[in-house]
């Protein structure tokens, strides 16, 4: 063997010894770790609820109502409600949205049937917000559907639903649920 090829293989190998036995050492020094399976907190049930209304079954062809209805807890103030709620528009037809009396009328109120979206938002107008007393339960929007095909559809409430709190404008947290309607024939 080349008398070069030695002076530099040697000096080669002494650094790969030199780097395995750092990595070996640092090994031995780390501390041993656990894998602990990460346990949820329960779900807090928050004091505002948006919640459907009962329905039957329901048939293919046929036309039915489904009342959306906002409630609380606890006595609070709202300033705005924005609600997107979603469906699938092969499975049914909204063809109209209507409001309670006793709510705000919406500043805004659409119906797009090839998203399958309605979009109704409502800014309350009083200084002091529209008053939420405690254990009441409101009506705040009525979806006039048509069950146009045969299985399982969901309305559900979109990301970008917010409940809006008077003189403090915090979005207040909700519960919601999808209604899950099995249409038949």
């Amino acid at each position: 063997m080349n008398k070069n090829v030695v002076k530099i293989l040697i000096p080669l190998i002494a650094i790969l010894v030199v780097a395995e036995g750092v990595v070996f050492i640092s090994k031995l020094n780390t501390p041993k770790t656990e894998v602990v399976p990460v346990v949820g907190k329960p779900a807090v049930l928050q004091p505002i609820s948006l919640t459907w209304g009962e329905t039957n079954d329901v048939f293919v062809g046929s036309d039915g109502e489904l009342p959306l209805f906002l409630t609380s807890d606890k006595d609070v103030f709202v300033d705005a409600l924005d609600l997107y709620i979603k469906y699938d528009p092969s499975m049914v037809t909204v063809s109209e949205v209507t409001t309670n009396a006793d709510f705000v009328e919406p500043s805004f109120k659409k119906v797009n049937p090839e998203k399958g979206m309605v979009v109704m938002n409502f800014l309350v107008s009083e200084a002091t917000g529209f008053r939420l007393t405690a254990g009441t339960k409101i009506e705040i929007a009525r979806l006039k559907v048509n069950y146009a095909k045969e299985g399982e559809v969901e309305f559900g409430l979109g990301e970008a639903t917010l409940v809006v709190e008077n003189a403090t404008a915090k979005v207040l947290p909700f519960n919601s649920e999808k209604l899950v309607i099995n249409i038949s024939r």
